[in-house]
């Protein structure tokens, strides 16, 4: 306060602002933390899924003699069809998450420049992870594409 009774803001003082931006940074941190949360919770009923549908089909097929004129090869066949349909909807829908994440990345980083005057940045899992997926040539490349393990 100055005599006169107001208050400087002359002054080098940028408190507020970085404030302002380190509870962005802390909300925003929170956003990553649970997308990860749910990428992970993805990913594991991803796996059960396969596990499910490798053990169904399995069973289906060595419950009889497998013949192309009895129904457990074509049931096994179709559950293994629908499985890999359900599997590539969870890895899109785990991409989609990915892309939502490296933006929320992007926004830390640079808050977090703005605040700190951080040249590092702070969070690039996801962005370095797609970076990786993308590089992927050839039949591995295209097939994973194809089953929705990274877009382009």
């Amino acid at each position: 306060m100055t005599s006169q009774g107001r208050t400087d803001t002359s002054g080098t003082d940028q408190r507020p602002c970085q404030y302002r931006y380190e509870q962005e940074v802390m909300v925003l941190l929170e956003e990553y933390r649970t997308l990860r949360e749910e990428v992970t919770q993805r990913v594991a009923a991803r796996m059960q899924m396969i596990g499910f549908a490798g053990a169904i089909s399995a069973l289906l097929v060595v419950s009889d003699s497998i013949t192309f004129r009895g129904p457990n090869l074509y049931v096994a066949g179709l559950f293994l069809v629908l499985a890999v349909v359900w599997l590539r909807g969870t890895n899109l829908a785990i991409q989609r998450i990915g892309r939502h994440l490296r933006v929320v990345e992007a926004r830390v980083n640079a808050l977090a420049a703005r605040a700190w005057g951080s040249s590092e940045h702070l969070l690039t899992w996801e962005t370095d992870v797609q970076t990786g997926r993308v590089a992927v040539r050839g039949v591995p490349g295209r097939t994973g594409r194809l089953g929705g393990w990274y877009v382009t």
